[in-house]
């Protein structure tokens, strides 16, 4: 009985796959300031890993297919970028559970997700992997920034909401 999907799951991870989808897509007029890695965090805490990987796996397709970038060089290294953060939070990082732990988890997911997608980038713009990682600290400090932000001020609030919308 545990491993089968309810109504109420798919439920939820559609609502949550459209919350993660749009917040990132109405951001995109602002560089590296989405609340993503804070949205990961928040499902990776508060629901069943395969639920987090569902969530994951259509907001990356969603997202690949209306920017434009869905091809086979960009598209894996986005989804490992983001599927690290829920296997992490639910192996590694399993028992941290603070607003202020998490949000220094959150700087570390941030520059990990911007090193992962460095690669693809690099070699679709044909840039030299050092420039193009100079060129982008700035841009990674703003990812890195928003999410350790986010992620303190709004996880517990968060958290409480879906664990009351789970019962």
């Amino acid at each position: 009985m545990k491993n089968k999907i309810l109504v109420r799951d798919i439920a939820l991870i559609g609502i949550l796959t459209a919350i993660l989808f749009v917040q990132e897509q109405a951001l995109t007029f602002l560089p590296n300031i989405q609340l993503t890695v804070f949205l990961i965090v928040v499902y990776s805490k508060s629901l069943k890993l395969s639920h987090t990987m569902i969530i994951i796996f259509i907001h990356v397709i969603l997202d690949n297919l209306l920017m434009g970038s869905f091809n086979l060089v960009y598209l894996p290294f986005m989804m490992i970028g983001w599927m690290m953060i829920p296997l992490l939070l639910n192996s590694l990082f399993k028992k941290v559970n603070d607003s202020f732990p998490l949000g220094l988890l959150g700087i570390l997911f941030s520059f990990l997700y911007s090193w992962i997608m460095l690669i693809p980038q690099a070699f679709i713009t044909e840039v030299d992997l050092a420039a193009y990682w100079i060129a982008d600290i700035p841009f990674e400090i703003l990812l890195a920034l928003s999410s350790f932000l986010t992620i303190l001020w709004l996880y517990q609030p968060s958290i409480k909401v879906l664990q009351y919308l789970k019962s």
